[in-house]
């Protein structure tokens, strides 16, 4: 069986997904600020949380399947190119660069990873038992 990991633009990909899952929630945010005012700050910041967990999670997966081996590797890797590429958008977009959205955004990413990368070997494995026949005993 073929070794493969995910290259370069797997990577950047999933990183993609991920800024463009986070970066759409606060676009929402920010546009339907008539709607959400009427929701208590602290629920938007778990929510916002959940949601930058969710997205780690999402990409992470995507970018683990392509791995045959190294899942949890896939996963911090792919953490850091989200990581990175979030901290192109933040310095880029944004007027007044936040610490604490950096640093939220990458435990997120790190735990997203992680647990996409756990997902994702979880799923392998479960097809792998489903493909291999159960040795026949003495009849």
């Amino acid at each position: 069986m073929k070794k493969r990991q995910p290259d370069l633009n797997d990577y950047i990909a999933g990183a993609m997904l991920a800024n463009g899952i986070v970066w759409t929630w606060l676009q929402m945010l920010s546009s339907m600020r008539n709607l959400f005012s009427r929701i208590p700050v602290g629920i938007l910041a778990d929510a916002s949380f959940v949601i930058y967990l969710l997205s780690g999670i999402v990409a992470s997966y995507q970018v683990c399947k392509r791995a045959s081996s190294g899942h949890l590797v896939a996963g911090v890797k792919f953490a850091a190119f989200a990581w990175g590429l979030s901290l192109l958008i933040i310095l880029s977009m944004v007027s007044e660069p936040s610490i604490g959205m950096a640093t939220t955004l990458l435990a997120c990413f790190v735990a997203g990873g992680i647990a996409g990368a756990y997902l994702s070997l979880r799923s392998a494995l479960r097809q792998k038992r489903v493909k291999t026949p159960a040795p026949e005993g003495p009849e």
